[in-house]
């Protein structure tokens, strides 16, 4: 059906995306300071260049959103609770500003089935369509990958938004411009 005779109440706004991985790029993980990964609310610590950036997109009219692979319920390591915990502390480090963040539970080495297997941990693209589109029904609105950005710092991130069809940033560099940005206003 052409656009011009789709109702005015089924068509979708267009909005941007950014997609962030979390630990590595939105808060310390096993590569930065902190040192391992991040297994409760106690080891939350956001990179306040990230916040900046994050604000800096919404200021334009986009989304975020936060995904983040979360194998250690899978292996046993931490709780789903945990998890919620942790999450929701990165979002009040991060001033509210994620739309949704969104987690993958699973692991390949995990015992059974059920919790080795699936279509949403990175670098799969599950788990990016999965929160964009239950974002999306909520909102009324649709984020088209041309108009979306992945930010992550390893090579399933990379690898997850090339196979979703979105443009990719590396953490460190993403996070710098920040900085860049906020000299040249000086």
């Amino acid at each position: 059906m052409p656009w011009s005779r789709i109702p005015d109440h089924l068509r979708l706004r267009p909005v941007p995306v950014l997609y962030l991985d979390l630990d590595g790029t939105v808060r310390e993980g096993k590569d930065d300071p902190l040192g391992r990964f991040v297994n409760g609310p106690e080891d939350v610590r956001v990179f306040p260049a990230a916040v900046e950036m994050m604000r800096r997109w919404k200021a334009g009219g986009g989304r975020v959103i936060g995904v983040s692979n979360q194998g250690g319920i899978a292996l046993g390591h931490v709780t789903t609770a945990q998890v919620v915990a942790a999450m929701s502390e990165t979002q009040r480090q991060a001033d509210s500003l994620f739309d949704r963040i969104a987690w993958c539970s699973h692991h390949p080495k995990a015992a059974g089935p059920e919790w080795a297997r699936c279509w949403c941990r990175k670098p799969a693209p599950g788990l990016l369509i999965q929160a964009a589109v239950s974002l999306g029904a909520e909102c009324g609105e649709y984020y088209p990958p041309h108009l979306g950005l992945m930010v992550g710092d390893r090579s399933e991130d990379m690898l997850c938004a090339h196979r979703s069809g979105l443009d990719f940033e590396w953490a460190a560099d993403w996070r710098a411009r920040a900085g860049e940005q906020r000299s040249a206003a000086k």
